[in-house]
């Protein structure tokens, strides 16, 4: 594309901004997403555990629940990526699942959030002797300085195809994985600066705030706080990062704009 590739600085500011406007902007998208947020996270820790004594039986739940909340929240990431790039007014949650765009972007998500979790999942196939990992956490007996790593090389492939979201959700001509991959192989250590800086303030965030949620553990009202607290960290990160990833689109989709090969 012809736009020009901003400092990482630069991308970073326009990165926030972006997230206070589109959320802003997209306030009753971003409501819906939030509860169903807020639920799932919840039940995909605790209902795996209430249902299942079997770790590896936990895990398999545990990610069908969150490839089902890929399926909620479709609608809220398609209106973030079109509302930046198209300028379309996100005023309501447009569910559409028969829709092409909705299936596709739904496959993408489900097969992100399958690579992202493949490391944790294997590790609780390898060690079913221990309970599931909770919280993140992975069982005691689990290396986790392996799953640590083999997670942020899971991570590290998955933002090389984060700019196949938003060419999926304007209906780019050349939207398909081989070209989100090569467009940000060109711009590698570019596309992993503005991927992993962003979020390192939420990331602190979340760590100094936990422990003031725990003030009554057990209780009703501490469980409604820490799962509100768990959705509202979420829909800040997640929203963050559909809109690095609609910039990252704007900069580098130079293959994802041009028209797929036939045959």
């Amino acid at each position: 594309m012809d736009r020009p590739r901003p400092s990482v600085m630069t991308a970073l500011f326009w990165a926030y901004w972006d997230l206070c406007h589109v959320l802003q902007k997209a306030w009753r998208p971003a409501l819906f997403a939030f509860l169903a947020l807020s639920f799932g996270s919840f039940a995909a820790v605790v209902g795996p555990r209430l249902l299942t004594y079997d770790p590896a039986g936990q895990a398999v739940m545990r990610l069908a629940i969150l490839i089902g909340l890929c399926f909620l929240l479709t609608p809220f990431f398609l209106a973030v990526h079109r509302f930046l790039l198209l300028g379309e007014a996100a005023t309501r949650y447009d569910f559409k699942p028969s829709s092409p765009r909705f299936q596709l972007f739904f496959g993408c998500l489900a097969v992100g959030i399958v690579l992202v979790s493949f490391p944790s999942t294997l590790a609780t196939f390898a060690e079913a002797k221990g309970p599931v990992y909770y919280f993140g956490r992975p069982p005691p007996d689990v290396d986790s300085t392996i799953v640590t790593v083999a997670r942020m090389v899971m991570w590290v492939i998955v933002t090389q195809f984060l700019v196949l979201f938003p060419a999926v959700a304007v209906d780019a001509p050349g939207a398909g994985w081989q070209n989100a991959y090569n467009d940000s192989c060109n711009h590698i250590w570019f596309v992993l600066a503005v991927t992993i800086l962003p979020f390192i303030p939420i990331r602190l965030l979340a760590v100094a705030v936990t422990p003031l949620l725990r003030f009554s553990p057990g209780s009703l009202i501490g469980l409604v706080a820490g799962m509100l607290w768990v959705g509202a960290t979420l829909l800040i990160a997640l929203t963050l990062g559909a809109v690095i990833a609609s910039r990252l689109y704007q900069v580098v989709g130079d293959r994802l704009n041009t028209p797929l090969r036939q045959g």
